[in-house]
This record gives structure tokens, sequence and C-alpha cells, in this order.
């Protein structure tokens, strides 16, 4: 579009689409991967571009943003890029909102904690064990560290993973490199028997998870102990929510992704009373966007507290 606005050639409406993509949707979009274009992450933009403007956005600039949008998805599906079989993403328009995937009950975490194990020795292949083995701890992880799923989580290393001691305590401390920058959160308790699976799974050659972090090896923490790295697990994920019985939410008219598994932490976080400013820097997020998801959930969650 800059070249054919500079050979004069270029339509009126690419000053505005040049202004979306470098303004909103290279910055938020750019350093993604195609595979990670997902309503969720859709629906997230909302939320950030927001905060970026301080208003919600009036229609005509969502429809340019979303007209810039279109033309690169066009451009994904004239490269190949884009897989024919998933369906093509959009931004909303005229104040639409996408849903937030549903979460898992506290009964359903612990139908899904149980079925696991089982399902895993399930695998008749030893590829496939191995992928449900990782897919068993990625699960494990999203779901008490509230990461997002795709590149923040699966690019986590080793020495990524610290312990954190306060108050006579010790916490693990990860480091993450998210859409929103750096930042260090703290995980939940829970997730150290995952990590003591990856370590026993991966490197049997270690101790135990004490002895990888106290010596901790430049490798990824969701790999095959020969090396292999898988890209992603929304596969595997959703082969585990068919079998399991879990694949609808409650009302039966939603699919569960990997991303429930992130909603599930901060639904159970507010539940446990955490605010929501922590919650929105340990997810790396905005306050606007667990508003616009939460704000309706809260005072449910918080009933015991205001009655």
């Amino acid at each position: 579009m800059q070249r054919l606005t500079l050979a004069g050639r270029g339509k009126r409406t690419y000053t505005d689409y040049i202004e979306a993509c470098c303004n909103y949707l290279i910055p938020y979009f750019g350093q993604r991967q195609v595979h990670e274009l997902t309503p969720e992450l859709i629906d997230e933009f909302d939320s950030w571009r927001i905060s970026r403007l301080g208003r919600v956005p009036k229609q005509s600039t969502q429809r340019n943003h979303a007209s810039a949008f279109a033309r690169v998805v066009a451009r994904m599906q004239r490269e190949g890029v884009w897989d024919e079989r998933r369906p093509l993403p959009r931004l909303n328009v005229g104040g639409e909102r996408g849903e937030a995937r549903p979460a898992f009950s506290d009964e359903e975490v612990q139908q899904l904690l149980a079925f696991l194990p089982d399902w895993v020795d399930q695998g008749r292949w030893s590829g496939v064990n191995q992928t449900r083995q990782l897919g068993w701890c990625y699960v494990e992880f999203l779901l008490y560290t509230g990461m997002r799923t795709g590149t923040e989580a699966m690019n986590v290393k080793w020495p990524h993973l610290q312990w954190h001691h306060a108050h006579g305590e010790r916490f693990l401390k990860i480091w993450v490199s998210g859409k929103t920058g750096p930042r260090q959160l703290i995980a939940r308790n829970e997730v150290l028997p995952a990590l003591e699976r990856l370590v026993k799974f991966s490197f049997p050659e270690r101790e135990n998870l004490a002895d990888m972090l106290a010596r901790p090896v430049q490798r990824y923490i969701f790999i095959t102990p020969g090396g292999r790295r898988p890209h992603v697990f929304h596969g595997t994920f959703t082969k585990l929510m068919q079998d399991s019985g879990l694949q609808k939410d409650a009302s039966g008219s939603h699919n569960r992704t990997l991303y429930s598994l992130r909603h599930t932490y901060a639904t159970q976080a507010l539940a446990r009373g955490v605010d929501i400013h922590t919650l929105a820097r340990q997810m790396g997020t905005s306050v606007a966007m667990l508003e616009r998801h939460y704000s309706k959930l809260t005072p449910m969650l918080a009933a015991g507290k205001l009655a």
C-alpha cells in the first residue's frame, strides 16, 4: 500500500489502513505465529485497543482496522500460510465482542485431573504416549500459572524457573516473555508435581525438580526425552476434551479450548480473593480486559464477603 501510494496509484483508504497496521495490528499481532490467531487472541485485541485509545473506538475506526486486518488474512490465504480447514479470523466490528472461552468449574477441574493419568497410558504408540505425557503437564502448567497458550508458554526454558523466598516460605517464580513484554509471575504450588514429572520424563538423569532448578539446562521445558519439541498441543487437547466428555461447557453451546485453562485460572484467582490489579500483572494483561470479562462474576465469587 505504501509503494502504491508513493507511486500515485494508492486508494484513499490506504492511508487509514497503513495507520491501522502500524499503530495497532503490528504492535499487537506482529510477533505472533499464524497458528496463534485464535478467537481468544482477537478478543483480547479489543480490550488492548481500548486501553491504548483510552476509550471504545468509533465504529468507523473498528471498520478501518477490520478492513486492514482482512487484507492481511487475504494475503495469508494467497501465500498458502493459512490452513484452509480453519475458519478465517476477523476483527469485531460495530461493538461486537468475542465471548470469553468457557472456564472449567472446580468439579470439572478435578474430573479432568483424575482422567488424565489413565488417558496418557492409553496412548498405543510411543509418539502418542510421549505427546500425551507432555500434554498432561502442559494442561496443569497453564491451569496453575495462567499463561497464554502458544508462544508464551512454549518458550519457557528451565533457567526461567527459579525459587523465590519471602516471609519464610518458598515459591516458584517464572520469567515470561509475552505479547505485553517480559514479566515475572508466581506459579501456584500445585504446578510442582507436573514439573517433577517433566524432569523425570525428559531428563531422567536428573534427581528431581530441585536438582534441575539448582543446575538448569538451556532447554525448553516441553520437550520429549529425544529432544523433540511439539509446536502446539491444540490437537492433543481437543482429543482429551472429546475422550473426557468435557468438550462442551455447562450450557452445551461452546467448545472448550486450551484458552479455557487461562480463563479457569483467572476465575479461580478471583474466587480466592486475588485483587484484579495483581491478577492483571500476573497474567500480563490489562485491568480493563479482566473487568470486561469477569466484572459480572466478581460479586458472585465474593458472595461470602459481600453477605
